[in-house]
């Protein structure tokens, strides 16, 4: 009997077990164009040109482009290349959205960008903190999430940085986190 009760909970843990899926190019643009208020055609480009989601690293991200690029199948599960790509994309798509910040800010607005990491209290930096997570996941930080991105607030080490600069950096952390990648 023992062994049949066993048994029977290892099937359904099993079957409640989820496999995550893969968020792949369009979806990728799609959130990301969301969490950072900006048009999906001024994300990231490279060059300044091409689309990053839509052609430089469509593959790499689990497109497919039949048409142009004679990529009829997208790839199965994600490459060594993959985590290189979404970095790549999240990285500038924060930084687009923190240059147009620089003028009308409407996501990096709870601190003045021209500033430096000194001059900006780090309540206003959790301000900023919980709105990324609220943009990027739907939910609030926990707090050992505000605690991790709190460390790149460590004013002996970064002080002096300007805060254009350490919001790319905790636009990334955030944005690039794996939760974004899967769902």
């Amino acid at each position: 009997m023992r062994n049949r009760i066993l048994i029977i909970m290892l099937f359904l843990s099993s079957q409640l077990h989820a496999d995550p899926m893969w968020k792949r190019a369009t979806m990728l643009r799609n959130d990301l164009a969301q969490a950072l208020a900006l048009p999906p055609n001024q994300l990231c480009l490279e060059l300044g040109t091409y689309s990053c989601t839509d052609l430089v690293h469509n593959f790499s991200l689990g497109g497919r482009d039949p048409f142009d690029r004679a990529q009829y199948t997208s790839m199965e599960k994600p490459s060594q290349l993959t985590a290189t790509a979404f970095e790549r994309t999240v990285l500038q798509s924060c930084i687009q959205r923190i240059k147009k910040d620089g003028s009308d800010p409407k996501v990096f607005r709870f601190y003045a960008l021209n500033k430096t990491l000194n001059d900006t209290s780090d309540e206003l930096i959790k301000l900023q903190i919980q709105d990324l997570y609220q943009r990027f996941f739907q939910r609030p930080a926990a707090g050992t999430e505000v605690t991790t991105a709190l460390k790149l607030a460590d004013r002996n080490r970064f002080g002096s940085t300007s805060m254009d600069q350490w919001s790319q950096a905790l636009c990334l952390a955030v944005g690039s986190q794996w939760t974004n990648l899967f769902f």
